[in-house]
Parts: structure tokens; sequence; C-alpha cells
């Protein structure tokens, strides 16, 4: 169960600015009542350049861009392309869902949801270590449509790498979900709501363009 007490006097003096990356795994709710009260600027920057990274990475994979162009290539295009830009999404996200709590009766900004966005990425961010063995491994078959698997060793990094990668997005999600219940003080199903909106709302209006550009596709032809 999700919660949003207050954290106790031991976890208050457990946290520290130098331990926060540790502490944001286990204990997120107190840890983010620590950033939020004492350093909200903290490696925001830092942690949505990082995830602009990782959201290039998945994508290329999702993608198979490695059909057409080698490991390198792409990795270098995420460092460029989600390093510089990756975090413009981050904080268009930020703001939509300080709108839209709002709408829910909520009274958080868009500075907190930042921060609170920023921190419950870190798990989605260690995804990154496992590139080094993964791109060691697989080589320029990393990004391919068919990834060739032929010993133990790259079966067991296939696995194992799924895996983590599912269980570490998860937890940013519960992190994230955790971080608005405590800032908006809402209850678990309004949190989530309130999580969701920005993107439902951004599906409806491009496909409110889609489906004005095709009426007027008719109209003229």
């Amino acid at each position: 169960m999700l919660e949003t007490s207050t954290p106790t006097e031991h976890q208050e003096a457990t946290i520290t600015e130098s331990n926060l990356l540790q502490k944001i795994w286990f204990h997120p709710t107190a840890t983010l009542q620590f950033i939020l009260a004492k350093c909200p600027d903290k490696y925001v920057l830092t942690l949505f350049t990082l995830g602009g990274i990782v959201r290039a990475v998945h994508r290329a994979s999702e993608e198979h861009q490695g059909d057409t162009m080698s490991t390198t290539f792409i990795l270098l295009l995420a460092l460029v392309g989600g390093g510089l830009f990756g975090w413009i999404t981050y904080l268009l996200y930020a703001w939509g869902m300080g709108v839209t709590g709002r709408w829910l009766g909520g009274r958080s900004d868009y500075d907190t949801f930042r921060t609170v966005l920023a921190w419950a990425l870190v798990p989605s961010v260690a995804t990154l270590v496992l590139l080094v063995p993964e791109v060691a491994v697989f080589g320029d078959n990393l990004f391919k449509t068919d990834l060739a698997i032929y010993s133990l060793t790259s079966r067991t990094l296939a696995i194992a790498g799924g895996l983590a990668q599912m269980v570490f997005s998860v937890w940013s999600f519960i992190i994230l979900l955790k971080g608005i219940m405590l800032v908006q003080n809402f209850s678990l199903g309004r949190a989530l709501f309130n999580m969701m909106l920005p993107g439902g709302i951004i599906i409806v209006f491009i496909g409110a363009l889609v489906l004005i550009f095709k009426v007027f596709e008719k109209t003229i032809g």
C-alpha cells in the first residue's frame, strides 16, 4: 500500500544531501519531502538529461534502428539528441501535471512537479548501466530486429537486462505516484489520474488535429 505519511524522526535523521540517490529507492516519500524542503533543484536537469538519453535508447530498441545504423551511431544520437532535447518532454509533462492537478483540486505548481518527476527517474536512469555489458556482448546486433543470442552468457544477459528494465521502470512509476500523492495530498486513484491525464489530453488533441486535417483534405479534394 502506498503511503503519504510524514517520515519518522529516524528517517529524517538518516536522509542527507549526500545519500539522496540511495534513499529515493527505499524511502521515496520521506526522501522527496527532504528534497522539496531543502534542495528542490538538486540534480533536476541532470536527471532530465539522463532520462532523455534513456528514452532515446529505448526508442532505438523498440524501432530496431540497428537494422539501418551501427550501435555506435545510435548511442551517439541518443547521447546528443536525447541529452540535449529529451529533457524538454519531461519539463512539458511536469507542467501538464501541474495544470491538470489543479483541475483535480491539487495545489502543487510546476516547480514542485518538476522536482518530483526528476527524482522519480532515478531507477529508469539506472538502466543506463546495463548498456556497458550489452554493448560488449552484442555489439552491432544490440538494436537489430533479430538479436543474435547464441551463448548462455548472451541469453542470461538478455533475460536479466529485460527484467531489470521492467522492474526499474515500474519502480520509477511507483515513486512518481507516491510523489504526486505527497505533494497533492491525493488518494491513490486521484494521483494516478493526475499522472495519466496530461498524456490523455495530448492524445485527444493529436487525434482531433488528424480528424480536422482529414475533413479539410476531403473538403478541398
